[in-house]
């Protein structure tokens, strides 16, 4: 961030003001904000699919303690029946304890 800070734009989810189909590849860190609602974190992931141009990535999967986020299964069970192809998927490196798991939800 530091060496190119032009790359980076601050936002707040779930509502970015970007267009639609901004971004390649955009991605979230679940672990920030794990204790927030099921609603936020589906709105967040729709937000993230109106901005990307086929697909989300989120990773880590886990809280700062490295607990998988307990609401996870349910999340992924909603996209699906909403049509989205959700892939949970290991990584070949643990960003932190438990955390080598990314979830890739793509548009159909």
């Amino acid at each position: 961030m530091r060496k190119h800070p032009e790359r980076y734009v601050a936002a707040v989810l779930p509502e970015l003001r970007f267009e639609d189909e901004q971004f390649c590849l955009p991605s979230f860190c679940l672990g920030i904000v794990i204790d927030s609602t099921m609603s936020f974190h589906k709105n967040t992931v729709h937000e993230l699919l109106r901005v990307a141009s086929e697909e989300v990535r989120i990773f880590p999967l886990t809280d700062l303690t490295g607990t998988r986020y307990d609401l996870l299964d349910r999340l992924i069970l909603e996209l699906e029946a909403e049509g989205l192809r959700v892939t949970e998927a290991k990584v070949p490196y643990e960003f932190m304890r438990n955390g080598n798991s990314l979830l890739s939800i793509r548009k159909m």
